[in-house]
């Protein structure tokens, strides 16, 4: 495998695409038919332009880690198969034991991925670089994406450890994948359609509503993002009520318009003169 494997990027390329359209269609369906709130037609046209440019650069930053790994050898140190240790005769019950196995991988995952989204709001580095995401208005399913460089963070402080600590699931049925993948997309979604009592497990739209609000007393919460198991571990969990629905984005920052804008937003020190690590409202405020 070369590092400018052109074939390997394109193909990364429009399997990630076609992924994100599927899903990220799907929740906007359901934000027009049960809108928790409605937002423009061209907070939409945005969220598509912004999410090919990111899945694009993804794409080459997700072959170049691959390269690397097999450059390095790096091979996991532990591997928990939790397909092995969840496994019945009974087709039914394996079925069902698969769905879970499929789970608590995810779970697994995101217990590096909590720590990572921790240190992205406390160290000031890697905040500018994932404020744009916070930086959003008009947030959707399909207006909700991150900078071009989350990509290098995200391998750096999530798939490498994974990599390292592997975690089996054996054959996970395809149901099984289609709503842990839809479930990444309903998180950002403003429909009024979310997974209710669930959510003490698997995170939701309403549930990380809240980790995007401009409300002081929404600081450092709801940091998972598959589920909220780890903030209920690590004490950041915020239950939202049953009409909580706040306004979200940074306070002093307006929401990147234009490629430009949104290609340089960690960089502008314009926007920067003022601002604080942290959540929105610490930013601007």
């Amino acid at each position: 495998m070369h590092v400018l494997d052109v074939y390997q990027i394109t193909n990364i390329f429009l399997e990630s695409l076609k992924l994100v359209v599927i899903f990220a269609t799907v929740c906007a369906a359901l934000e027009l038919l049960f809108p928790a709130h409605r937002y423009t037609f061209a907070s939409y046209v945005r969220g598509v332009r912004n999410w090919i440019i990111r899945l694009g650069i993804g794409a080459f930053i997700w072959h170049v880690y691959a390269v690397s790994l097999g450059w390095l050898g790096v091979k996991p140190l532990v591997t928990i198969d939790f397909g092995a240790l969840l496994y019945s005769d009974n087709a039914i019950i394996n079925n069902g034991l698969a769905v879970l196995s499929g789970v608590l991988v995810a779970i697994a995952g995101d217990f590096f991925y909590y720590w990572m989204h921790r240190a992205q709001h406390a160290v000031p580095f890697l905040w500018r670089l994932h404020a744009s995401h916070h930086s959003i208005r008009e947030l959707t399913a399909w207006n909700s994406h991150h900078h071009i460089s989350e990509p290098i963070i995200y391998a750096g402080l999530v798939a490498l450890p994974l990599k390292l600590f592997h975690f089996e699931s054996g054959v996970v049925p395809a149901v099984a994948m289609t709503l842990i993948t839809f479930q990444t997309h309903l998180l950002h979604s403003s429909s009024r359609i979310n997974l209710g009592p669930l959510r003490y497990i698997i995170g939701d739209n309403k549930f990380h509503r809240i980790h995007h609000s401009c409300e002081a007393h929404h600081r450092h919460r709801n940091y998972g993002s598959f589920t909220t198991i780890w903030d209920t571990i690590f004490l950041t969990a915020y239950w939202p009520k049953k009409n909580e629905w706040p306004e979200v984005g940074l306070r002093g920052q307006p929401e990147p318009l234009t490629v430009r804008d949104y290609v340089m937003f960690p960089f502008d020190r314009r926007r920067w003169r003022r601002a604080k690590v942290g959540s929105g409202v610490e930013a601007g405020s």
